[in-house]
């Protein structure tokens, strides 16, 4: 029998990107910005950038440099450790653009972070074509796979998962996610949690009988 498998999203779920993108911000466009105020996933609207801008500084982002230098989120890596521990396969689940493949497995090793597999998915529908083979997993792919949990920032994939998957949706509180816009049975397989020690609290072995699923919050 295979070992349970956890969904991690990678940005502002284990490192902190929205922080960094604030600093690269100020930084090239000098424009500060609070993590507070991007209350929209839409970064154009969040940081009021045109098109232009906003492909401007996702390149800034991308670059292998700022990616390596992000902090973990406060809690994720000893919350992984414990699941690790337990048996339970980690699946890193990225919509990072392709290219940012090398950057992301040396920060992942870096930090020492207990994954089984590191996988790119075209979440967002922004990948642009690739040479044969090198094309990120259809986001439609991920409805088949079978996961204890799944822990998410953006709205969009938290909607997606709690409608196409059976997994429940452990979301931390990102300014961004305060409206999810689930309506019954998909709002039940959602917990909200307020950072990872809380998500580690409720669900210390995903896939247990007794994990968070009954402290489910508004979505």
């Amino acid at each position: 029998m295979s070992a349970p498998r956890v969904y991690v999203d990678f940005d502002d779920v284990l490192c902190e990107t929205a922080r960094e993108f604030t600093r690269v911000l100020a930084a090239q466009f000098g424009k500060r910005v609070a993590f507070e105020e991007i209350v929209s996933f839409d970064l154009g609207r969040s940081f009021g950038l045109p098109p232009e801008g906003l492909a401007r500084l996702m390149r800034a982002v991308h670059e292998p440099a700022v990616l390596r230098r992000m902090a973990p989120v406060p809690g994720a890596l000893e919350a992984l450790g414990r699941w690790a521990a337990a048996g339970l396969e980690i699946w890193v689940v990225t919509g990072r653009p392709l290219h940012t493949r090398a950057a992301s497995l040396q920060w992942l090793e870096e930090h020492r972070v207990p994954f089984a597999a590191l996988e790119f998915v075209d979440k967002y529908a922004r990948e642009p074509p690739g040479a044969p083979g090198a094309a990120p997993r259809p986001l439609a792919e991920l409805a088949a796979l079978d996961f204890a949990l799944a822990v998410e920032d953006a709205p969009q994939m938290v909607r997606f998962l709690a409608e196409r998957t059976r997994a429940p949706v452990a979301v931390l509180r990102r300014p961004w996610n305060a409206a999810l816009g689930l309506a019954p049975p998909a709002a039940a397989r959602v917990v909200r949690c307020a950072d990872w020690p809380d998500l580690l609290r409720r669900f210390p072995r995903p896939g247990a009988a007794d994990d968070g699923r009954k402290e489910n919050r508004t979505c």
